[in-house]
């Protein structure tokens, strides 16, 4: 039953894509997927031969004249910049992502941050002119440590809960104030960093990033808005990436059929909206002036809550407003029927259709957000209410928040500033949508901004270009970057090679040291040797470790020609390898595949690649670092602290 749900929510779907008049350029300014498929691309920056920055620029109209579609003009923006390193060589296996960039984001200035320290003060200034001491080319994540942000996070939230909170009410009052609206604009920026990362392309060649890394990037950006998220591995993360992908799809079918059904049930009209680069993100609600209300045997009050909007049927001053609201209303039907926009919604919110605008009333939206946040400053800021001394609060506001989600409500702030967060993004940058009403939907969005961190999206797309060229300055040989490039390589040599104990003593200076102190191995000629070395019996055992989990045998999954290339490829790398950590990893994988495998051949192969670890490598014989399985302990407290 479930497949056969699925199979005819798809048919719904197709069914009203091929009959509901999508808008175009012609008429209200919205076009067709087929015209953005190529609307991003990606562009590779060079940095002294072993690394390279993969940046993804936003093409502002389309391909003519025969330009290359990866070759950057001057009009293109830069929006997204990974950095990757490669080592030098070509081998996808010793690739590495670490820095990720949005260049889109602007610092705030003083005054912004002076002002979210301002208990009930829900908006923002203007920044005016861009200055340049605002550019920077701080990475908004670090992929290689994410576990660095989340120890951070937690330090913070631990001094506002010791130190901050058993202060006087103003103190109080102004940290807790200050330090919601930090996450909420890092959260903001985080979205917006997902959204040009979901509609970029996967690399097929040299440039650019693969389908797999960009669902890593995605996944952990998504990640860095969980509590423990930096804790999770790379290879959960990957999979993380593809499963959400998954589940954005499928959120966005359910809201879809959902919301044309209520347009049906209200006699409104149901219209697709592709704003910017996407499609099937996002629809838009009509009124047809002239036409007869329907007529229904049931109560329409539970669909018109589910919409959050007022019923524009049963009073003919909300029909005068809706008609005066919105100055981009067109005949769309020939002249049978004049539509004029209701209410445009966001189809991936979780629970149901977000309402993005609703052109009758400008404050209703924007006096939500300042209600639930001013509930949250009187109770943590002013009252003091916390979730250990006062819990039975917070679960009869979790009770509450269920039941009104349940019934249709959009109670999930979090979620709500992703999507407006997503809108934002592509109203920015979207060139299809009539001008009047592009200006309009600006408009009502910047009325939602109550965050004084926030910056104006025109802004920053208008700085994106200079933040670009100072990152290219700092990637010049021997700049900034390569010296950066050069100690985080020297530190996961440090990783890869000392013991648990001794990581997660570093680990613990470093935090202490609030990032002062990071431990780094010496520099030596055959570091990159060394590095090679490590991360290809990383991706090999990472491989390997995926069969192993599944806990079936392995040759089922992939060809045992395959598999035994892996294993041999491992055997090889590690005689090399001194570092007994490493040494009993794989001792453990090996282990594992050849009591999951039938392949008599994959057997021995495992079994010769155990007995050539298990020989004490000279270096560390005498001190008794060649027992690889002595160090099994030590290696899964490592692994805690470094992603695989």
């Amino acid at each position: 039953m479930s497949l056969f749900r699925h199979f005819t929510v798809w048919f719904i779907v197709v069914l009203s894509l091929a009959s509901t008049p999508l808008y175009g350029e012609s008429s209200s300014g919205v076009a067709g997927r087929g015209s953005d498929t190529a609307r991003y691309y990606w562009r590779d920056l060079n940095i002294g031969g072993t690394a390279e920055i993969c940046t993804l620029f936003w093409r502002k109209s389309q391909n003519e004249g025969g330009i290359s579609a990866t070759r950057a003009r001057p009009a293109d923006i830069p929006v997204i910049a990974v950095l990757r390193d490669t080592l030098g060589d070509a081998n996808p296996e010793n690739d590495r992502l670490t820095y990720v960039w949005l260049l889109t984001y602007e610092r705030p200035s003083v005054d912004q941050r002076l002002l979210s320290a301002i208990p009930f003060f829900y908006w923002h200034p203007d920044e005016g002119p861009s200055s340049d001491h605002q550019r920077d080319t701080r990475p908004l994540l670090n992929l290689a440590e994410p576990e660095h942000a989340t120890v951070a996070e937690f330090r913070r939230d631990l001094m506002q809960w010791a130190a901050l909170d058993p202060s006087t009410v103003p103190i109080r009052a102004v940290s807790r104030t200050f330090r919601t609206n930090e996450v909420d604009e890092e959260r903001l920026h985080l979205e917006e960093s997902v959204s040009y990362l979901r509609q970029s392309p996967a690399s097929t060649g040299e440039e650019g990033l693969t389908r797999k890394q960009i669902e890593t990037v995605v996944a952990r950006l998504e990640l860095r808005k969980k509590l423990l998220g930096g804790l999770v591995s790379e290879r959960q993360a990957a999979r993380l990436g593809r499963h959400t992908s998954f589940q954005q799809e499928e959120t966005r079918i359910r809201n879809w059929e959902q919301l044309r059904q209520c347009a049906d049930k209200t006699g409104l009209v149901f219209q697709p909206l592709n704003v910017g680069a996407t499609s099937g993100e996002y629809a838009m609600l009509s009124f047809p002036l002239g036409e007869p209300a329907l007529k229904s045997g049931t109560s329409l009050k539970p669909v018109w809550k589910l919409l959050d909007i007022r019923d524009p049927w049963r009073n003919s001053r909300v029909q005068a407003t809706y008609q005066r609201a919105c100055t981009s209303a067109r005949n769309l039907c020939g002249g049978e029927s004049r539509l004029v926009p209701l209410a445009v919604y966001s189809l991936n919110y979780s629970r149901a259709p977000l309402l993005l605008v609703d052109f009758s009333n400008t404050e209703h939206l924007r006096l939500r957000e300042m209600t639930q946040r001013s509930i949250n400053e009187v109770t943590a800021g002013v009252l003091g209410i916390s979730h250990f001394t006062n819990w039975y609060y917070f679960v009869a506001a979790d009770i509450y928040n269920f039941y009104a989600g349940r019934h249709g409500a959009a109670m999930n702030q979090s979620a709500r500033r992703d999507c407006y967060s997503q809108f934002r993004v592509e109203l920015s940058i979207d060139t299809h949508l009539d001008p009047e009403l592009r200006a309009e939907l600006r408009q009502r969005m910047e009325a939602l901004a109550i965050n004084p961190l926030e910056s104006n999206p025109s802004r920053e797309i208008a700085s994106a270009q200079k933040r670009y060229a100072q990152l290219q300055e700092e990637a010049r040989p021997n700049g900034p970057l390569e010296a950066r490039i050069e100690n985080d390589r020297r530190h996961e040599l440090v990783l890869d090679t000392e013991t648990g104990k001794h990581i997660a003593f570093d680990q613990m200076i470093h935090e202490l040291t609030f990032g002062a102190y990071t431990h780094r191995a010496k520099p030596a000629p055959q570091d990159l040797e060394a590095l090679d070395r490590y991360r290809r019996i990383q991706y090999q055992l990472a491989f390997l470790d995926s069969l192993v989990n599944s806990g079936t045998p392995p040759e089922v999954s992939y060809e045992s020609a395959r598999i035994r290339n892996s294993v041999a490829e491992v055997s090889a790398l590690i005689s090399d390898v001194p570092s007994p950590v490493m040494r009993a990893r794989a001792t453990a994988t090996f282990e594992r595949l050849r009591e999951l495998s039938l392949d008599t051949d994959l057997r021995a192969d495992c079994s010769q690649a155990m007995a050539s670890i298990r020989q004490p490598y000279p270096d560390t014989a005498a001190s008794g670092g060649g027992d690889a399985l002595g160090m099994s302990f030590e290696m899964s407290k490592s692994k805690m602290l470094h992603t695989q």
